[in-house]
């Protein structure tokens, strides 16, 4: 509970500095895959017309045509991890249009291998990613889908994901491709 009272505390700041003639649009976004994937998604954010941040917590298992890419064996869960979101928006909020921007995510990683039994591996990583967007809205209201695209590398993690005698060989870019359901609603 007191994580999402930081959440809507940081929200609320960051709509207050908005200079007084812009519009300003709070969102939630679920993301059906992680749901699909045996986890959750979802997201709180803030809009200034073109410029939108947001907070995010998610978890999921990562399905094993992505997580065994050169580690047969292994076993990926995404235990419940957060990002902090920037995306910019070349058109005006409520159209539709592509997006651009990056996050920083904080993954906890949990591994385990069939050889291993019992056996697993727990790493934290710090993770920015670019990504690209489109958002689409088929009802002109304050419902939206926007699929996107991510592509991440890691810039620190605490160790290796070691099970047993078996390592887990990451990917040097990981990619995420996802579609979120989200509303949008103005707050002026």
């Amino acid at each position: 509970m007191g994580g999402m009272r930081t959440v809507v505390l940081t929200l609320l700041v960051l709509a207050g500095t908005a200079r007084a003639e812009e519009r300003i649009y709070l969102h939630a976004e679920l993301d059906p895959l992680t749901f699909v994937n045996g986890g959750y998604g979802g997201q709180l954010g803030v809009r200034f017309e073109h410029l939108r941040f947001a907070l995010a917590s998610f978890s999921l298992h990562v399905p094993d045509v992505i997580s065994q890419l050169g580690n047969a064996g292994f076993d990926e869960r995404v235990q419940p991890s957060g990002a902090l979101y920037a995306l910019y928006y070349p058109h005006a909020a409520g159209h539709d249009g592509f997006a651009f921007g990056g996050s920083v995510r904080l993954l906890r990683i949990e591994y385990h291998h069939d050889d291993v039994p019992g056996g697993d591996a727990h790493v934290t990583e710090l993770s920015p990613e670019a990504i690209v967007g489109y958002q689409w809205h088929p009802f002109h209201n304050g419902f939206y889908l926007q699929p996107w695209l991510a592509l991440g590398v890691t810039a620190w993690r605490n160790h290796a994901g070691v099970v047993g005698a078996h390592t887990y060989d990451e990917l040097p870019v990981s990619p995420f491709f996802t579609v979120n359901l989200g509303w949008e609603h103005a707050l002026n």
